[in-house]
């Protein structure tokens, strides 16, 4: 009959990966530098024999520090030399010097199988990448002199492309630095979606207040786009890092909403309102603005005439304030 090992000790790297893994066949299990140890750890902060595993009379494992500069590091507890701690299966493990170590007992309660992610589809992902060329290109020639040179088309035409493979090389490289493999192209599905998204928000909420919708919505538009491209770099982190999606999200979501209400209080600083834009300044086609209710000749103006006091305690204001300037 095949016996298995009682328990196993694992070395995890930084990424949450297995490094090493030592069964356990027998208790005590001594951890050090020393080669005598069971587990012989290459860390110059660790001692020569630094800690020790076995069980108490119950059968449950225990954790003693031996005598170490460092201590042992349990979860947020410390144990010093002679200090000693229950381990239970399922804990996130202990840190001698700079190594984690987890143990792992016979018989534990597994986590459910993951299932894996599914790849991007590359035919998806080149569409799209040819669909957000070609945007960015209308963008360009509407923007062009009739007649301008074909030199000036060289920046849309390559500009584009070679930022987004360098984008996605970079990020390829840290996924390789991290999870031990170039993710070019699920970086590059990454960024197409996230730049798609940050366009057709940039271009669809201003036209949506501009046909009538609220003008809320042509303010909130730069803010939104923000926030496509603050989801597309957390999308790039996860496939970097994605053991640590929870805290990735809730450091990354909470540095966005400081950003957005640093702004927001410095636009009512500087300019009395808490978005940039005064007004909806997008104009679409005449053949569309026929959708759009038109407003009455009295309600304009009373509109308008509202507008009159705000405006007259502004000039005083900036009248006051070159009077003290010249003061």
């Amino acid at each position: 009959m095949n016996v298995g090992p009682l328990a196993l000790v694992e070395w995890i790297e930084r990424d949450g990966r297995v490094r090493r893994a030592l069964p356990v066949t027998a208790w005590p299990l001594t951890i050090g530098r020393a080669i005598d140890n069971d587990l012989v750890l290459d860390d110059p902060h660790v001692a020569a024999y630094h800690a020790r595993l076995e069980l108490d009379e119950a059968g449950t494992p225990h954790l003693l520090a031996l005598p170490s500069v460092n201590g042992v590091q349990l979860g947020r507890t410390r144990l010093a030399a002679g200090g000693r701690a229950g381990l239970r299966a399922g804990d996130e493990g202990f840190t001698l010097g700079t190594t984690r170590l987890r143990l792992r007992l016979a018989g534990e309660r597994l986590a459910p199988e993951r299932p894996l992610a599914r790849a991007p589809r590359p035919a998806r992902t080149l569409l799209l990448a040819a669909l957000l060329w070609g945007w960015v290109l209308a963008g360009f020639a509407l923007q062009f002199d009739p007649g301008s040179r074909l030199t000036d088309w060289l920046v849309p035409l390559l500009g584009l492309p070679a930022a987004l493979a360098g984008w996605c090389t970079l990020w390829g490289l840290a996924s390789k630095l991290f999870q031990h493999r170039f993710d070019f192209r699920p970086h590059l599905a990454v960024a197409v979606r996230g730049l798609l998204a940050i366009e057709l928000v940039g271009f669809a909420l201003p036209w949506a207040a501009a046909l009538g919708g609220p003008a809320a919505l042509s303010h909130l538009a730069p803010t939104a786009a923000a926030a496509c491209g603050a989801a597309m770099l957390l999308a790039h982190a996860r496939l970097v890092a994605p053991q640590q999606r929870r805290a990735l999200a809730v450091v990354g979501w909470s540095a966005f909403a400081a950003g957005a209400l640093v702004l927001l209080a410095l636009n009512q600083q500087r300019q009395d309102r808490w978005f940039s834009e005064l007004y909806v300044s997008a104009l679409p086609p005449p053949q569309l603005l026929g959708w759009v209710r038109p407003v009455p000749i009295d309600a304009f103006v009373r509109g308008a005439a509202a507008l009159r006091a705000p405006l007259d305690a502004a000039v005083r204001d900036a009248a006051a304030a070159r009077d003290d300037e010249g003061d």
